[in-house]
């Protein structure tokens, strides 16, 4: 390739303009790419169950005030004692309170309401055998 003295190579402005149009695109895509990756960030409501109640969870429910169907158990198996689960929510889902139920491995249940999921990141469930009452800490 031949170089003038020097070591520059001079443009003649004909491809400048097809330049500014790819840079223009490179940067739309860049945006476009940003905004899906920024609606893939974890939503603010997601947290995590932590089972600190010496028994074994067989079923946890996540629904909005008002709705008691219980229907859609958010674990695929057990959550032993002093395991996690992360709970994800998706955009469909609205509004910041919502009701948990759990249901233990002896089909016994719990169901904790109003739990403000905006400013909970950690649910810690505990158990008291002694009054026999299940309850949570959260931060």
């Amino acid at each position: 390739m031949f170089s003038p003295p020097g070591g520059r190579l001079r443009s003649s402005g004909r491809h400048s303009k097809g330049m500014f149009m790819a840079s223009r695109l490179a940067a739309a895509l860049a945006v476009v790419v940003a905004l899906f990756a920024f609606s893939a960030i974890a939503d603010d409501r997601d947290f995590t169950v932590i089972n600190s109640t010496g028994y074994d969870i067989k079923g946890l429910y996540i629904n909005p005030p008002g709705d008691e169907a219980w229907t859609e158990n958010e674990l695929k198996g057990v959550l032993g004692d002093g395991n996690k689960f992360d709970v994800k929510f998706t955009q469909a889902d609205k509004g910041c309170t919502w009701n948990m139920k759990v249901t233990w491995t002896d089909n016994s249940w719990s169901i904790f309401r109003g739990l403000d999921l905006c400013k909970i990141s950690n649910v810690t469930l505990k158990y008291n055998k002694a009054t026999d009452t299940a309850s949570y800490t959260w931060d």
